[in-house]
């Protein structure tokens, strides 16, 4: 597995009227400069080398004497501060050179390979030792690298969709009652963490379909395409009207941000990774009940 390395402080010495003065610090995610790019690496036409074939402040800057210029003083939002910019995310600017394939963060849930095989040591992720699912296995005895609530956000933000945070809660006592009869009826978990709050696994599946038996409850799941096209949309008619609900409000929070905010309603097509499916509310219904 491979990762892009930009996690780099440098000391750079900063070059006035000819002179080499005091060398200063550069930022994180600064990339190393005077070194040769490999030679099975292409670069873009207008991202020149040095007189050494080297990679130089301006291989990937276009600000005009940017190597003269004190590090707080360069206007980083410069539409050629990167040069071909301005670029929505920072990686987007690094595939000029570097292959997005080989620098791709692994998807730690896709487990099996061809064989339907798994390697143990990719369980070690999550778990401090791979557990045996040969094995009846309790929850009590299962080995996390951090505790159970927390070890999704290593990856993935508290809030990765709408009223995630809002669902990282302890439930009352009949909302519980309703969580394990839904269990019992249908044959899977709705685990809660430590604390007894509804966590991202209570919900999701953090296994690939097929790595736990499909015949226990742990290892049934929602699985209607595959962990390479994950979740996916469809446009529907309801959103001139979602769109209208929430027109006031998000133009009045743009003006108070200085961004403008847009939402927009789709209908779920394909799901992955859930315990029961979100798309007919089957999931929803496993803990909340509503009126008819």
């Amino acid at each position: 597995m491979k990762y892009i390395s930009l996690f780099i402080i440098l000391l750079i010495p900063l070059v006035v009227n000819g002179k080499e003065e005091k060398k200063i610090e550069m930022p994180p995610l600064h990339h190393v400069v005077k070194v040769k790019p490999p030679e099975d690496m292409k670069l873009p036409k207008e991202f020149p080398l040095n007189d050494e074939g080297q990679i130089d402040c301006k291989t990937c800057h276009g600000i005009k004497d940017i190597e003269k210029t004190p590090v707080n003083k360069v206007n980083k939002k410069a539409h050629n501060f990167h040069r071909g910019g301005p670029y929505e995310q920072l990686t987007d600017f690094c595939a000029n050179c570097h292959n997005k394939k080989d620098y791709k963060r692994p998807n730690i849930h896709k487990l099996l390979d061809d064989k339907g095989e798994f390697d143990k040591k990719d369980c070690e992720y999550c778990h401090k030792e791979a557990p045996d699912l040969k094995k009846e296995i309790k929850r009590e005895n299962l080995k996390f690298r951090l505790p159970s609530q927390k070890i999704c956000f290593g990856c993935h933000l508290k809030t990765p969709h709408l009223n995630a945070l809002n669902h990282q809660v302890k439930p009352d006592k009949k909302m519980r009652k309703r969580i394990r009869e839904a269990e019992k009826k249908l044959g899977i978990i709705l685990p809660l963490d430590n604390e007894g709050k509804v966590m991202c696994a209570t919900c999701h599946s953090p296994h690939q379909p097929g790595v736990i038996d499909k015949k226990k409850p742990a290892g049934k799941q929602v699985a209607d395409t595959d962990l390479d096209e994950g979740v996916s949309y469809v446009k529907h008619p309801w959103n001139k009207v979602f769109q209208s609900d929430k027109k006031a409000r998000l133009e009045k929070l743009s003006q108070e941000a200085g961004s403008v905010y847009t939402l927009g309603y789709e209908r779920i097509k394909t799901e992955v990774l859930l315990r029961l499916p979100a798309r007919d509310g089957a999931l929803c219904q496993a803990c909340h009940a509503f009126e008819k």
